[in-house]
């Protein structure tokens, strides 16, 4: 059933979480309860909610977000293209068949020194990801595949009925309610300069229960870590 065809409630949403699960309804009940603006729509909450989601999935790695894709790659490949719903990572990649695990390097610039003065075709042993692709050395003579682990984009919330299964049960509202408050009050507290009480109020709530979600699950790892291979699939290649 999409979203707009559920009539939402409009009374006081206060308490509703202690007897109810965090659905987008419910969230949305809450949001709109706080910020009580007539001019505020259901969708301008949703959407609110949404980016909340993926600000709080880019800052960490929600391990719910975890998983892994299987890369196929045609013999002189460059590279491969990263799944659709790649966010953070890769993580980990081994080679098939034989499930050779592969070296990760933070980007171009040290797959270059890695690679350079090196052979241009054979096993892959070194990836680094860069603009949505994955870069390989050497460029495989023959057609093989990658399993690549990855953390991926979190479902968009669309239906009344949807959860973000994806966050702590227990920190669903003080993370995705409070940012929302937070940007739907900055838009009605423009011209206030400084004054941006609400705006500041539930930004402060915000950036607390982020902190105590990154203090459980860590923060997102800016680069891959480079991982070496076990000394006898690296061969002569240090």
């Amino acid at each position: 059933m999409a979203f707009s065809d559920v009539t939402l409630p409009r009374t006081d949403a206060a308490g509703l979480r202690a007897a109810v699960p965090d659905t987008l309804a419910r969230l949305v009940a809450e949001v709109a309860a706080i910020v009580a603006d007539p001019g505020v729509a259901e969708a301008d909450i949703v959407r609110c909610l949404d980016r909340g989601l993926l600000c709080v999935a880019g800052a960490s790695r929600l391990p719910e977000l975890a998983t892994e894709a299987l890369l196929e790659l045609a013999p002189g490949q460059p590279f491969a293209v990263l799944p659709a719903d790649w966010q953070h990572g890769p993580t980990h990649a081994f080679l098939l068949p034989g499930r050779q695990r592969l070296r990760l390097l933070p980007g171009l610039a040290a797959l270059r020194i890695h690679t350079a003065r090196r052979v241009a075709r054979g096993r892959i042993r070194y990836l680094a990801p860069a603009g949505g692709r994955l870069y390989l050395q050497p460029v495989p003579e023959a057609a093989c595949s990658l399993e690549v682990g990855y953390f991926r984009l979190p479902q968009p919330l669309a239906g009344a009925a949807d959860k973000p299964l994806c966050l702590p049960p227990d920190l669903v509202a003080p993370l995705l309610v409070n940012f929302a408050c937070r940007d739907l009050f900055e838009r009605l507290e423009e011209g206030a300069a400084e004054r941006k009480v609400q705006t500041t109020a539930y930004g402060r709530r915000f950036d607390a229960a982020l902190a105590e979600l990154l203090g459980r699950v860590g923060p997102v790892q800016e680069e891959p870590v480079d991982i070496p291979c076990p000394s006898p699939f690296e061969e002569n290649w240090p």
